[in-house]
């Protein structure tokens, strides 16, 4: 299948893929200091409760610049300032939101590392979705993820959510984010299962046209189309069967997809805590449907 998968796989389309996943995935590596310069992929300001307090207070929530690299998590206290903490990316083995009922503040989220858990509120729920979401992100092939965690603090000597009273006691709820945790990869399944099923998507036509050739070549040695005389078909009834398969697959994918869309539009409000004012990918997706509707009328 090398030759067959040479006509599929353009350089340019290969190397583009290849530098994108390069940012987003670098935390993959067994080597994280393979890359000299730091990628930096988020940075603002928001508020982080002092780790070690006790009391309630406002002195205790300070406002921070955030800088998230490939490399790690930090704050400080002004941008270009040093860093006053640091979290290597893989250190970080969740990233999830805190109960409001913690400290009656909203936006919160907490990032969980094997010593203690760093909380964090963001300017509003839109920046809280999106610091959640690149977290967990670049940290969801760290090997010591958590399966569980504690969706509210740990205050005046016990856990909110479940009342246990020691500090190292167990999540007493499922994590959220990412891939389950006995799931070891160096990769980003997502992102790669994403590129193959766009791959057959994109040459569709010509995956077609292949089908079809080794179709005539099964009922009779020819002629062949001259788009294909280069390849060498050992078995064409099995290449036939494999290709029609994908073909259904590609093509049950995408009536899914566009019933998915239908449904999410009916039932999705703008404004909604699931998709709240500002959301860019809900703007262009109504925009999307717009356009739909109206080359359809």
């Amino acid at each position: 299948m090398a030759t067959f998968y040479d006509f599929f796989n353009e350089q340019k389309y290969a190397d583009a893929v290849k530098n994108f996943l390069d940012l987003i995935s670098s935390s993959g590596r067994r080597d994280l200091k393979s890359i000299e310069q730091p990628i930096l992929l988020k940075e603002g300001f928001m508020i982080k409760r002092a780790q070690g307090r006790k009391r309630f207070g406002m002195k205790n929530f300070k406002k921070r610049w955030f800088r998230l690299t490939n490399h790690e998590f930090t704050y400080q206290k002004s941008k270009g300032d040093q860093p006053l903490y640091s979290i290597p990316i893989e250190n970080i083995l969740a990233v999830e939101k805190l109960e409001e009922e913690s400290f009656k503040m909203k936006n919160m989220f907490q990032v969980i590392q094997p010593e203690r858990a760093l909380y964090i509120q963001a300017n509003n729920c839109v920046e809280a979705k999106d610091w959640i979401d690149i977290l967990t992100k670049v940290s969801q092939c760290n090997k010591k993820r958590l399966t569980v965690y504690h969706p509210s603090a740990y205050l005046n000597g016990h856990w909110l959510c479940c009342k246990a009273t020691c500090d190292t006691t167990p999540g007493c709820t499922p994590c959220t984010g990412g891939l389950p945790a006995n799931i070891q990869l160096d990769i980003d399944g997502d992102r790669e299962t994403e590129r193959i099923y766009s791959l057959f998507n994109l040459y569709m036509s010509k995956l077609e046209k292949m089908q079809e050739a080794c179709g005539s070549k099964s009922v009779y040695d020819g002629p062949e189309q001259e788009e294909y005389s280069t390849f060498i078909i050992d078995d064409p009834q099995e290449t036939y069967k494999t290709l029609k398969q994908i073909i259904a697959g590609v093509g049950a994918l995408e009536q899914e997809h566009a019933q998915y869309k239908r449904d999410k539009f009916k039932k999705t409000k703008y404004g909604s805590q699931e998709h709240p004012i500002g959301d860019k990918s809900f703007q262009s997706y109504i925009r999307q449907q717009s356009e739909i509707s109206a080359h359809s009328i």
